[in-house]
């Protein structure tokens, strides 16, 4: 699936081995125009994490690998790739799940989720890699 700006993911849909349940299929469609209206809760999101990681290696935690630099969150985005886009129900909600593969966790897929078009959690080990 392409959504803005020049973002590739896998897509995955529930529904049965007829056919993708309407409902994600029709959030799946919706995506791409409300990309950018998500990016702020995206970027905030995966930034959280790497601020608990880049302090730790402030720290003097050691990690085996130097952490990249960044100083806020809409500077996130040339340190992420793009993984998958989920769209099925959590909880009975129907759910939109935005994955990415960050510089500073090579070991977990980071995922942004979100009810209603509202940022509900980050998912940082989550399936569909």
């Amino acid at each position: 699936m392409e959504v803005a700006p020049r973002r590739t993911f896998r897509l995955g849909l529930g529904g049965n081995r007829e056919a993708p349940d309407l409902i994600a299929l029709g959030l799946a469609k919706e995506l791409p125009n409300r990309f950018k209206s998500l990016m702020p809760s995206i970027q905030t999101g995966l930034f959280e994490p790497y601020a608990t990681y880049r302090e730790a290696i402030d720290a003097g935690v050691e990690t085996g690998r130097p952490a990249p630099s960044i100083a806020s969150p809409d500077a996130v985005w040339p340190h992420v790739t793009p993984a998958h886009i989920l769209v099925e129900p959590l909880e009975s909600i129907p759910t939109v799940e935005i994955a990415f593969k960050v510089a500073w966790d090579e070991e977990h897929t980071v995922g942004t989720r979100f009810q209603n078009w509202q940022f509900i959690e980050l998912n940082g080990s989550v399936r569909g890699q």
